[in-house]
């Protein structure tokens, strides 16, 4: 049963009630929450140089103040210049990145009782989960969506931020940049949000099955298409629709084509009595 109904939602499909716990973590999307990750590390920094703990050391890029703040999720400091160009160095120290990543959550409940993150009351996890999208495609980078375990897990992610650029081109050669750049930061983002937001545990790990598709179909982010395709469904059952009996349709056909027989010997013999007509007056 769900504990706080502000979280529970009511939805009535095809004559049948349901009752389903949901809530949407808005920023929290990969995208997002690496570039909220980057503009921390921003303002923790007193100069245009950032040092980047999840990108791998030797990794350096060029972006001004206006392409980091471009989003409702980032706000720019009432001090920032946007024009002013940030050097964004990889420095490849996983024990930072964690912490880096980890200060983007509150995971203290309070008096909420079981929660998720940032105080949002969630149940305690159970059951079987698919993880699709993001989460499919930053672990199926490392080859990490086949079941393995969570020390193997850990073990491979922590390997992939301890490498140098260098090491991580030679590893993935036909990866893009972005993929390289961001294969630490995410991997570490998505194991953080799993263990620490969402409460998963070495016991209720096996439970997640990172996939790309259902039943030979594939699954991307399924909250903006269900509110999309959910306008389409009624919420009541359609009306039946009663069919004509077959003798009826039977003497229909019959009325019509007599109908278009008639048409068409009224239609000859009124063509005929002009030619007549035609001939006396000749």
């Amino acid at each position: 049963p769900v504990e706080d109904r502000n979280t529970s939602v009511f939805f009535r499909l095809y004559g049948t009630n349901y009752s389903l716990y949901s809530h949407s973590y808005l920023c929290y999307g990969q995208s997002q929450a690496l570039k909220m990750l980057l503009a921390a590390l921003h303002q923790a920094s007193s100069s245009a140089q950032i040092k980047h703990p999840c990108y791998p050391q030797g990794y350096q890029e060029n972006i001004t103040v206006a392409e980091l703040y471009d989003s409702p999720c980032v706000r720019a400091p009432s001090s920032a210049r946007p024009g002013l160009v940030l050097t964004v160095t990889g420095t490849g120290d996983p024990a930072a990145c964690d912490t880096a990543v980890q200060r983007l959550f509150n995971f203290s409940c309070g008096a909420q009782g079981p929660c998720g993150f940032n105080g949002v009351y969630q149940p305690p996890v159970r059951g079987q989960f698919f993880a699709f999208s993001g989460f499919y495609h930053s672990l199926h980078f490392l080859n990490l969506t086949g079941g393995q375990s969570l020390s193997l897990v850990n073990a491979t992610i922590r390997q992939i931020c301890n490498s140098s650029w260098k090491q991580v081109q030679e590893l993935f050669p036909m990866a893009s940049r972005t993929q390289l750049r961001d294969a630490c930061t995410a991997s570490s983002y998505i194991l953080t949000l799993l263990l620490q937001g969402y409460k998963f545990n070495i016991t209720t790990w096996p439970s997640i099955h990172f996939i790309q598709q259902v039943a030979n179909t594939d699954v991307g982010w399924t909250l903006g298409y269900m509110l999309n395709l959910t306008n389409l469904i009624p919420s009541e059952p359609p009306t039946a629709v009663t069919e004509l009996p077959r003798s009826i349709w039977i003497a229909a056909t019959l009325l019509l084509a007599i109908m278009l027989i008639l048409i068409f010997c009224l239609l000859t013999a009124t063509c005929c009595h002009r030619n007549s007509l035609g001939y006396e007056q000749l």
